[in-house]
């Protein structure tokens, strides 16, 4: 159903236990390593929602066999790398499918094109080409140079010296360095700063490593890759996915209640786990256990200042906990957000401005003045984005007549987060 709009019921001090579905950038890149393996994979706890379907789908064009069993997928790697689809291969508008599957694609041999929405096409993969290119890759734009759709031509990745500006998205760098292990020699991949969201790299890093890839730092912004190597095929775990998460915290801190969240374990891989350190600063508590993470409002949110680069899907739920608390919050180094499912940026301060908020949009921030938000006169567009739908859902915790346009945009990474909201109600 387009353009849902889900009102949202006012609550006291939430008290809930949530079992989180599992890590959306988990479950892509374990999908997309599953397809690199020596053999069938199994993943275990995998998220189910529309970005993980896209990714999935186009991994069974390229020729990769996908069975989803009761609690689990298992992934068996096509029989030559890869089948050439006759059709476009359309990704939605997932930024990380694109991104990543650019880069896999490329480890292969034939021609593949991809599309996807309207929205798709306003998001750059211009720097993955450029990459790319220099492995001998061939890219042909088919409507605007550097965007999407786009046409490939690759016989395989031929190893060597590779710079990659990731100054926009870290998903240029994760798709070269998942890629990488097929080159027909040794890669050393090289980037400038500032990377956008570098965690998400480390994670990239992290499960290579745990899929049996070796790689060495040889410099602060260089990785070298021995090639050719193959990923091992694995059983995996998906743990929990904390930027899901990260709203039940966020109805824990704006109603001063408590939330528990699990699994989820203080050696998580996902960067977005570190914003329990920021609603630390904004006067929560945290308390680490066994299963999980539990989470504890204060009286009264403190206001931030915040360089935000390396949790860019947390600002729009920061964001709208900023319009409770009392003073100015000011969220920095995020210029990002405005190519992501949506301009996140102009999509938080049109939201925050019907709640009576005064924010001023900055080119890569938000200046926000918290402390008297109103019950908003009109529903709050979703801007067709789940974590903008997802975030504001917290301020109708606090608000009377908060509705939310675009409700069922939470598909694309959480599908039944209504259901779940429901319950800290």
């Amino acid at each position: 159903m387009k353009n849902l709009v889900k009102h949202i019921r006012p609550a006291a001090k939430v008290k809930a236990e949530i079992r989180l579905p599992g890590s959306k950038s988990i479950t892509h890149r374990a999908l997309i390593m599953a397809a690199l393996a020596d053999g069938p994979s199994r993943i275990r706890n995998p998220l189910l929602s529309e970005d993980i379907f896209l990714t999935a789908k186009a991994l069974e064009h390229l020729g990769t066999k996908i069975e989803r069993l009761e609690d689990s997928i298992l992934v068996t790697p096509a029989a030559k790398r890869w089948n050439q689809p006759e059709e476009p291969i359309f990704l939605g508008n997932s930024g990380t499918s694109t991104r990543l599957l650019i880069a896999v694609a490329s480890a292969g041999t034939g021609r593949f094109t991809f599309d996807g929405t309207a929205r798709l096409r306003q998001r750059p993969v211009g720097p993955a080409a450029d990459a790319l290119e220099t492995q001998g890759v061939k890219f042909r734009w088919l409507l605007n140079p550097g965007f999407p759709p786009v046409e490939i031509t690759s016989c395989g990745l031929a190893g060597g010296d590779v710079p990659v500006d990731a100054s926009e998205s870290s998903q240029f760098l994760s798709g070269l360095l998942i890629a990488a292990p097929t080159a027909l020699q040794t890669v050393r991949i090289t980037w400038s700063e500032p990377v956008a969201s570098f965690p998400y790299v480390s994670m990239t890093l992290g499960m290579m490593e745990n899929a049996g890839i070796r790689f060495e730092r040889t410099g602060p912004n260089q990785i070298c890759v021995p090639a050719p190597q193959s990923y091992a095929a694995h059983d995996l775990t998906v743990e929990g996915d904390c930027s899901s998460a990260s709203y039940f915290w966020g109805a824990a801190a704006v109603t001063g209640g408590e939330v528990l969240t699990t699994p989820i374990s203080p050696d998580s891989l996902q960067g977005d786990c570190r914003f329990l350190d920021v609603l630390e600063k904004m006067g929560c508590r945290i308390h680490w256990e066994t299963r999980g993470v539990r989470v504890q409002g204060p009286d009264r949110l403190d206001p931030f200042d915040m360089d935000m680069n390396e949790m860019p899907d947390m600002v729009p739920t920061l964001a709208v906990l900023a319009a409770f608390a009392a003073g100015t919050s000011r969220v920095r180094n995020v210029a990002h957000l405005r190519i992501k499912e949506s301009d996140r940026l102009l999509a938080v301060a049109s939201g925050l401005r019907l709640l009576g908020i005064q924010v001023e949009e900055l080119r890569d921030g938000l200046v926000i003045r918290g402390g008297t938000p109103t019950p908003p006169s009109a529903p709050i567009s979703s801007f067709d984005d789940h974590r903008i739908a997802m975030a504001f859902a917290l301020a109708g915790l606090r608000l009377e007549g908060v509705r939310i346009a675009g409700a069922e945009s939470v598909g694309k990474s959480f599908p039944d987060f209504w259901d779940y909201f429901d319950r800290l109600i």
